[in-house]
């Protein structure tokens, strides 16, 4: 009786001891909980700072042959460490939604937030050198289909090259109010049709009241009536150059949300910004514009 009461006794003094242990531990963890929500905080205001104060080293725009240029020199570097990252990067896609974990770890977040704030419609390559001595995205003309990516001692720009020279039976379509050009290409390679559609539609009233309100109706149907002609000339393109594998459009935003409600729906479109004036720009370089690439320096 004696030795059981004394094991029962020291049960009891280890389960208040449990109890206290237990006490201390989860205060231990409340307050590391709240150091944890309190850094996490302070880190992401971190970021949200550091966000506003990044910039990209550079921004241009590569013509086809530039871009060509642009491609030997990237497959001219070599190196026997295999630290050269490739990635391709859908629309939409993150790169963190693609590459291992253990290698984005390697990839700057400086880097890695400045690429996520691209977000072109035919998506971008990621070429990347871990030492930094290349560091930069380009956004190609025409879409990347799948996600991918390699390390290895040369970057993969096979992908690329057979985006870049697959013959797309192609329209391209600039729309402004009063004028606006429609062109279509066999092999994107030069216009086989264009043709420039202008109008006569009033400029922008910037008077208030009755007159305003007069002034932006009749425009408005001015610019209808330019659609109308749009619309008439771009039936019959596409019925005369059937099949259509993409159409490239660029302009003003309103026209091109108008226009693409009347498109086939099984066509692709590539919508592009763009800031041409085509009183000053023949089909040549309007094709060559929406064929280049854009080269972002991370």
């Amino acid at each position: 009786m004696q030795s059981a009461k004394n094991q029962l006794e020291k049960k009891e003094i280890l389960a208040r001891q449990a109890v206290s242990d237990r006490q201390d531990a989860e205060a231990l963890l409340n307050q590391e909980r709240i150091r944890t929500r309190t850094l996490s905080h302070e880190l992401e205001t971190i970021r949200a700072e550091s966000q506003g104060k990044l910039k990209f080293r550079g921004i241009e725009t590569l013509s086809p042959q530039a871009v060509q240029a642009y491609l030997s020199k990237l497959k001219s570097i070599q190196t026997t460490a295999g630290d050269l990252l490739t990635a391709y990067l859908p629309q939409g896609t993150r790169l963190s939604g693609v590459i291992s974990e253990k290698v984005l770890e390697r990839v700057e977040e400086e880097t890695r937030t400045l690429l996520d704030r691209l977000e072109p419609e035919t998506g971008l390559v990621l070429f990347y050198d871990f030492h930094r001595m290349v560091c930069e995205a380009i956004a190609p003309p025409f879409p990347i289909t799948f996600p991918t990516w390699e390390l290895g001692d040369s970057f993969e720009v096979s992908v690329l090259e057979e985006i870049l020279s697959k013959d797309y039976r192609m329209l391209v379509l600039v729309l402004h109010a009063g004028e606006s050009f429609i062109g279509f290409t066999p092999d994107a390679q030069v216009f086989d049709t264009e043709e420039l559609i202008r109008s006569s539609v009033k400029e922008k009233h910037s008077k208030g009241g009755f007159s305003q309100r007069r002034f932006e109706r009749l425009r408005e149907e001015d610019i209808a009536h330019h659609m109308d002609k749009v619309f008439e000339v771009l039936n019959k393109t596409l019925e005369e150059n059937s099949p259509v594998d993409c159409i490239v459009m660029s302009g003003d935003a309103q026209l091109l949300k108008e226009i693409q409600r009347y498109l086939p729906l099984n066509l692709e479109i590539i919508e592009k910004p763009s800031d041409l004036k085509l009183e000053k720009t023949g089909g040549e370089e309007i094709l060559r514009t929406v064929l280049s690439s854009r080269r972002y320096l991370l």
